[in-house]
């Protein structure tokens, strides 16, 4: 009788359970058992007596508790069947089960399980057949050209990224597979001389998975022949793709170091991880500057020897990497040779590393040039593009500059000519005209500072341009040079800073950071009260620090804190403001080596501080 015919009938009757021709056993809803066929009896050598009332576990020690799941299962409604499947007892002992367990219903109710278990040796050659093929990704097919019908093992389906079901519906579509063109026709050139002249095929070729992938994989194949005619082919399947990149790598690689040979100075080596063996050829010890045919020791530690202190742990981390699976296969390092002269030569090496699994050996091959005057150009060229970039710099501060502080001076001589033609007081006169000299003094010290900023003979070097000043004389000369535009605010100036303060200074830029400092303050002074500018300085070992302080408007640092700076950047609605004089003026402190800072608060005043060199 049919398994499925013995089920149909255990719910109607258990008693048939006892003459059932299969190991079955009637569990309650806990596991236990409650009745059992004699030929689970005779098979298992559980006597119904034995084990009636006893857990299944206890009752069959030998059940893995894997099984637990298979049988809650099915007391969960769910049936659970198997055509073999391969355990391991709990004694060790491999073998293959077939089981068919399901739930037993009584009055719409499951109250336990029905299951039959049929057990048998493990057949442990098949077991290892599809353990090889796993770790080889190896599957075997076959082609019954009678029938035209297909088969392939599993792991052929999971090489091709196909549904375990799948197999070719026709001899052509075995070859459907294949990457069209070349190894399309190669493998179907292959088969039929297979054919129709019995040659067996080994290649190598590129397929494309159902998920559109290209690998690489190896197909053997041969013919069977009955009464001379073709009946069927057959063979395996190997994916190679891992391999055969790395193999594809090698073979770059090595035509690479082929083409290196040609070319004079370069040279070519081999380096072992695994003990240290060097080999090189004459080039390389040419470079190197040791003598082939005398050094003490191994070349590895002679080698080691010959390269830069900084230089032999970027080396050595890069082979730690890769024993490590960290870095890249192939890189390209640059190191540094000493010579006993203390000449320095710097080398280049494109290396290529490659392992062989098989004797879990690594080692790197490459090429090495000496690449000594393209690093100087190299370094040249940095040089170059810093000046580039320093001159640019310079020539933007020079132009606003110019922009920013011969305007105050145009302005000054404007107004003051202006009075001078209106006045007609004799005495009146000869003070402006007393005003527009000094205007004039301070316009031409102002042009003769700029002018020597611009013929510098060596623009790219500040420090040629700095020189010492006095502070306290620089303050009244600029607040001087816009005198009549304190007068109109009637501000005051007090200069709390001793009169022997030096600091280091490019000139014009110093008087351009304080008659900017200065404008801003009359510029944007408070409307109710007037003008008081203040400024202080403090030695503190070779910094001086200068405070720069008013009781103007006043700057909300939360909405402008970021921009203070900038350029183009204005923070009051003034019409002549054009937000270029603080980022001039940061620009210029900066280039002398110093620093500066802002606070503020509205409607009390604002502050500068200015660190610079003594």
């Amino acid at each position: 009788m049919k398994v499925s015919e013995t089920f149909s009938h255990l719910n109607k009757d258990e008693a048939f359970v006892k003459n059932a021709t299969s190991p079955i056993a009637i569990l309650d809803e806990n596991l236990n058992f409650l009745s059992c066929s004699k030929k689970w009896e005779s098979v298992y050598k559980t006597p119904l007596n034995s084990i009636l009332g006893e857990n299944f576990f206890e009752a069959m020690p030998n059940f893995p508790k894997c099984f637990q799941e298979k049988l809650a299962g099915a007391i969960n409604g769910e049936s659970q069947i198997s055509n073999g499947k391969s355990i391991q007892l709990n004694n060790g002992q491999p073998v293959c089960v077939k089981y068919n367990i399901r739930p037993r219903v009584s009055n719409k109710r499951i109250t336990g399980v029905i299951a039959e278990l049929t057990m048998t040796e493990s057949n442990n050659m098949e077991s290892l057949l599809d353990d090889a093929q796993k770790v080889a990704r190896t599957g075997a097919w076959e082609v019954d050209l009678k029938t035209n019908k297909v088969l392939w093992t599993k792991m052929v389906n999971i090489i091709h990224e196909v549904e375990p079901g799948y197999t070719p519906s026709t001899y052509e579509e075995c070859f459907e597979h294949f990457k069209e063109g070349e190894y399309r026709n190669k493998i179907y050139e292959a088969a039929n001389r297979a054919v129709n002249e019995n040659i067996p095929w080994d290649e190598e070729v590129i397929m494309i998975t159902a998920k559109g992938k290209e690998i690489w994989i190896r197909t053997k194949g041969q013919a069977e022949f009955i009464d001379g005619q073709c009946v069927r082919i057959y063979g395996i399947c190997q994916d190679i793709n891992e391999f055969k990149l790395e193999e594809l790598k090698y073979r770059e690689a090595a035509e690479q170091l082929k083409r290196a040979v040609t070319v004079s100075k370069v040279a070519t080596w081999e380096f072992h991880l695994n003990d240290k063996l060097a080999i090189w050829d004459d080039t390389c010890f040419e470079l190197h500057n040791i003598d082939k045919n005398n050094y003490n020791g191994s070349l590895f530690a002679r080698w080691k020897k010959s390269i830069h202190p900084d230089d032999v742990d970027v080396i050595e981390n890069l082979f730690t990497e890769y024993k490590n699976e960290i870095t890249s296969k192939t890189n390209t390092i640059h190191y540094r040779v000493l010579f006993p002269n203390n000449q320095v030569r710097t080398l280049k090496a494109t290396l290529t590393f490659i392992s062989e699994i098989d004797s879990k050996t690594y080692k790197a091959v490459g090429v090495c040039v000496d690449v000594t005057k393209e690093k100087i150009a190299e370094k040249k060229l940095k040089q170059y593009a810093n000046i580039t970039s320093e001159q640019n710099n310079n020539l933007t501060n020079f132009a606003h500059m110019v922009s920013h502080d011969l305007r105050a001076h145009s302005t000054n001589l404007s107004v003051l000519t202006r009075l001078l033609l209106d006045e007609k007081n004799e005495d009146q006169k000869t003070q402006i005209l007393a005003m527009l000299k000094s205007a004039t003094d301070s316009l031409n010290s102002t042009v003769y500072n700029l002018n020597e900023v611009t013929q510098s003979s060596d623009t790219t070097n500040i420090e040629e341009k700095l020189s010492q000043v006095n502070l306290l004389k620089v303050l009244q000369n600029v607040k001087n040079n816009i005198s009549l535009k304190f007068n109109k605010k009637e501000a005051t100036s007090i200069f709390d800073v001793p009169p022997n303060v030096e600091v280091t200074v490019v000139p014009a830029y110093l008087d351009s950071i304080l008659l900017n400092l200065f404008s801003n303050s009359l510029n944007y002074s408070a409307p109710q009260r007037k003008p008081v500018i203040t400024v202080k300085s403090k030695t503190y070992g070779n910094k001086t620090k200068i405070d720069f302080i008013d009781n103007g408007r006043g700057i909300d640092l939360n909405v402008a804190g970021k921009n203070i700076f900038g350029m183009n950047k204005t923070f009051h609605r003034n019409k002549d403001a054009r937000g270029v004089g603080l980022y001039i003026t940061k620009n210029q402190v900066e280039a002398m080596g110093g620093n500066i800072s802002v606070t503020s608060k509205i409607d009390v005043g604002t502050t500068f501080t200015i660190t610079l060199n003594k």
